[in-house]
């Protein structure tokens, strides 16, 4: 029986995925490195300052680079972030039913800005965020971690993402995993891995509990 639901951030409920992209084109072109879709996408769902130090030569940590790109990322965030189409409803439904985790490779002062736009902390149970945690996905730490904060076991846990690296992070911790794939990582052959896959947020509540109820 599922009694927990562990949810990506990034992408999955909100609409960050494309202010990362433009926020990372706006830092690397001081550096005359051209950070495209194809880069955006190998990234998602990873943590950046671990990742992107095996993309780009530039004399700097991968933490000095996220600290400096983070600048540019927040002010986009003030302006443009909103919750993806769906996405409250899907909130309000999940959180009635089950235990609910925030499970994200970005760090606690992000999350606590998303937090402010978007008026979401309240949803959740626990969070989880990137620095909590010393593997990121798809090692699956961070979703172990917040099933063990809930108190409840791995195969009562059912893991919400966006990405390739999330599905794979949730199937390695065995955990049933519901795939709602944005934009820049539709088609990838991953998603074969998830027990559903779903076109978008809307209405993803109600197919959820259908596919819930027939898992007791």
């Amino acid at each position: 029986m599922i009694k927990a639901a562990l949810i990506d951030l990034d992408g999955f409920l909100v609409n960050s995925e494309e202010l990362y992209l433009e926020a990372n084109q706006i830092y690397f072109k001081k550096f005359n490195f051209n950070f495209t879709e194809d880069l955006h996408r190998q990234r998602t769902g990873q943590k950046f300052a671990e990742w992107i130090k095996t993309v780009v030569s530039i004399d700097k940590t991968g933490e000095e680079i996220l600290k400096e790109r983070d600048i540019i990322l927040f002010n986009l965030v003030r302006k443009k972030l909103k919750l993806l189409p769906g996405a409250k409803a899907f909130l309000d439904k999940i959180h009635k039913i089950l235990k609910t985790a925030l499970v994200t490779s970005s760090k606690q002062d992000y999350v606590n800005l998303v937090f402010q736009i978007t008026n979401i902390k309240k949803y959740f149970d626990v969070v989880v965020t990137g620095e909590i945690v010393k593997h990121g996905k798809p090692d699956p730490e961070c979703y172990l971690y917040a099933a063990k904060l809930l108190g409840i076991s791995s195969s009562e846990c059912v893991v919400f993402e966006d990405a390739p690296s999330g599905v794979l992070a949730g199937k390695n911790a065995s955990m049933k995993v519901i795939a709602v794939p944005s934009q820049f990582v539709k088609g990838d052959v991953v998603f074969f891995e998830a027990d559903l896959v779903l076109n978008s947020l809307i209405g993803a509540a109600l197919e959820a509990e259908k596919w819930l109820e027939a898992q007791d």
